[in-house]
């Protein structure tokens, strides 16, 4: 007995020390899963609660008539967004709700497109996107050229394109005076210019119209008086430093 005794006392020791090891790791496994893992999950999600902002895609859609075009909104975010406020250059933009994340509205000028979004925690976004598809500019003159009398150019659109039935011109005597000639593939148009200025008009197929103002000379009105303008001050200058020099 004394000596089966002996031989098990180690045992129990061996056997006790592992039982505490045992204890020890079983607490540190119980702290991390029911107090340490619990603690960082709760404040993560306060933070991100707290800190999260509501996020968003805009899409700007092509015009086919160049008059009006789209804006797609989807939200994003995880979060609620409460308030969503769209503007172009400054004016307020009604928008329609086309799905439970999703937003639509009609755009019919180009601009600055701003969209502010405000989530449910006060946090917001402000995105911002070019709109530029739209056609808002008359017909451009190019390549002006004035010769014996006759004041040819290209009329030219990038957008809808130019109304050739919409070119006239007029003066003081006549209220409607047709181009010389059209050639409608290449945009040439011709006008004859006599003793008094000639305005020009014409349209896009949208209805954009310009009026240019062409002297007998073939100048555009409007240049010719900055040049004056220009060449006056010129003279003006010229004349005083004439007199503070003659006064040396």
């Amino acid at each position: 007995m004394n000596q089966y005794n002996n031989q098990s006392r180690p045992s129990r020791r061996q056997s006790n020390s592992q039982n505490r090891r045992d204890g020890r790791r079983h607490g540190f496994l119980s702290v991390l899963l029911f107090y340490v893992l619990p603690f960082i999950v709760i404040n993560g999600l306060i933070f991100f609660v707290v800190t999260e902002k509501p996020k968003a895609d805009v899409t700007i859609g092509e015009s086919s008539d160049y008059i009006s075009t789209t804006m797609e909104l989807k939200i994003k975010s995880l979060l609620p967004v409460n308030t969503i406020a769209v503007s172009l250059d400054g004016t307020p933009v009604e928008i329609t709700k086309t799905g439970s994340r999703s937003y639509r509205a009609v755009l019919k000028n180009n601009g600055v497109l701003e969209v502010n979004l405000t989530c449910f925690n006060k946090m917001k976004t402000i995105m911002y996107d070019q709109v530029n598809v739209l056609d808002d500019t008359p017909p451009a003159i190019k390549d002006k050229v004035f010769k014996d009398g006759v004041l040819s150019f290209r009329l030219e659109d990038s957008q809808s394109g130019v109304d050739y039935g919409s070119i006239t011109a007029y003066n003081e005597d006549k209220p409607d005076i047709l181009p010389l000639s059209i050639d409608r593939s290449t945009g040439l148009v011709m006008f004859e210019i006599k003793k008094e200025n000639l305005t020009i008009s014409a349209k896009d197929k949208i209805g954009n119209e310009m009026h240019i103002t062409y002297n007998p000379k073939g100048q555009n009105v409007e240049d010719a008086e900055m040049e004056s303008v220009v060449d006056g001050d010129l003279e003006q200058t010229d004349t005083e430093d004439e007199k503070e020099t003659l006064k040396n």
